[in-house]
């Protein structure tokens, strides 16, 4: 067994290497007990080689009973009955036999010799416990490391979307510092004029296209013009202005311009007197201008003479009111009401040649009739107007031509009851 006196000494100190986990050589078929028996060691059955590694060693304490006759201790083990003295750590006598099973070879090389200093640790879990150690808590820095791999997965902004927005501001910087180029040259290469005396409310035109700013003074400012020749053209619808010429550039701005402008002189009169085939339009307008002249109060015969230059054109066999010729009849009615209560207009109805009589005095009646309709529709009394169908009867001039026939189909006011 043991003995203090003749024991040559510790091995080298593997505890970090070796753990009290030692398979017992099976002695039931006869062979060399040596010391195992002088040592019980109860351990539970122990599971494969490949859990080393991955589990914890938590081995309950171990209670030999004093049966390594106090040579062996184990932390949390009984140690009632012993003397501080009688520790001897790791003092094992190295004659007791275990199998090559047990131990691996020297480092040397020698089969037969034994290292009892190179025990192989072999730990065996309960099946039950493989799954608790196999999934074991990540160690704080590992913690830290997934930490921050989280962060930048979900919060982080990725490198290209640095990249790409750094190449848009170079990019914006770029066509900035064009746009800067550009405009600090093209100001340095433009010019400006003034014009002057030009009538109010002129619009100016600099080659036909819009331009200026009118000052407080009435002048006109033309600004950041191009280089080279420009024409300036000033119009207004009471005016008649020369256009003006200048040239500029480099920044130099030449002279104010003075505008040379004469009043307009306004277009011929039209004759109204002789108003032809296809100018129901030129009618109009000479019946507004007789309208607008009569004097107030005015006669109702002055009123008749105005209205009748307005041509009705029906259409062929038709006597409904052209919607062309609708504003021109609100504008008579205004005129009409003004007459005194006492006052009547008749509303006749004519037509050309074409056609028997009958259809003519039926056509006649109702171009009448829808006449007073229109006016009466804007306002006027139904009493102020009578109507009066004539067909064919009372021609304004011959028939024989379309321009005569066209002069025929009328409406034709007078007054009637004064």
């Amino acid at each position: 067994m043991s003995d203090s006196n003749q024991n040559p000494g510790p091995p080298p100190d593997d505890w970090d290497k070796t753990r009290p986990n030692i398979k017992l050589p099976d002695t039931s078929g006869g062979g060399d007990s040596s010391d195992w028996d002088k040592t019980n060691y109860n351990f539970p059955k122990q599971p494969a080689g490949d859990e080393w590694g991955k589990t914890v060693t938590n081995l309950r304490p171990l209670d030999t009973d004093n049966q390594d006759y106090g040579k062996t201790m184990t932390p949390g083990a009984s140690n009632a009955g012993r003397d501080a003295g009688e520790v001897d750590w790791g003092f094992t006598r190295p004659n007791i036999n275990i199998s090559d099973s047990d131990f691996g070879p020297s480092s040397g090389g020698g089969g037969g010799q034994q290292t009892y200093d190179k025990t192989t640790p072999y730990f065996q879990l309960p099946e039950s416990e493989r799954q608790k150690y196999q999934q074991l808590p990540p160690t704080p820095t590992e913690q830290a490391a997934q930490d921050e791999q989280d962060r930048q997965e979900k919060g982080g902004i990725p490198m290209w979307v640095w990249i790409t927005a750094g190449l848009m501001m170079m990019f914006f910087f770029a066509i900035l510092v064009l746009v800067v180029a550009y405009f600090g040259s093209s100001q340095t290469l433009n010019f400006n004029v003034t014009v002057r005396m030009a009538p109010s409310g002129s619009d100016v035109r600099v080659d036909n296209a819009p331009w200026g700013i009118t000052r407080s003074d009435g002048s006109i400012e033309l600004v950041n013009l191009s280089p080279g020749r420009k024409v300036i053209t000033i119009e207004h619808p009471s005016y008649e202005c020369t256009p003006l010429t200048v040239e500029g550039g480099n920044g130099v701005n030449p002279a104010p311009l003075i505008a040379e402008c004469s009043e307009a002189k306004g277009p011929p009169p039209e004759d109204c007197v002789n108003i032809r085939l296809g100018e129901e339009d030129k009618a109009e307008r000479c019946y507004n201008s007789a309208l607008d002249a009569l004097p107030d109060p005015f006669t109702p015969e002055d009123l008749v003479k105005a209205l009748n230059i307005l041509i009705i054109n029906f259409e062929s066999g038709k006597f409904d009111v052209p919607p062309r010729r609708l504003a021109a009849l609100q504008k008579g009615a205004k005129f009409i009401q003004k007459l005194p209560a006492d006052i009547t207009l008749e509303v006749g109805g004519h037509t050309d040649n074409r056609g028997s009589d009958a259809s003519n005095q039926v056509l006649s009646d109702n171009r009448a009739k829808a006449v007073k309709d229109t006016l009466t529709g804007f306002g006027v009394r139904q009493d102020a107007l009578l109507t009066r169908g004539f067909g064919a009867a009372r021609p304004k001039t011959e028939n024989e031509t379309e321009q005569g026939r066209f002069y025929n189909r009328r409406i034709e006011y007078s007054v009637v009851k004064k």
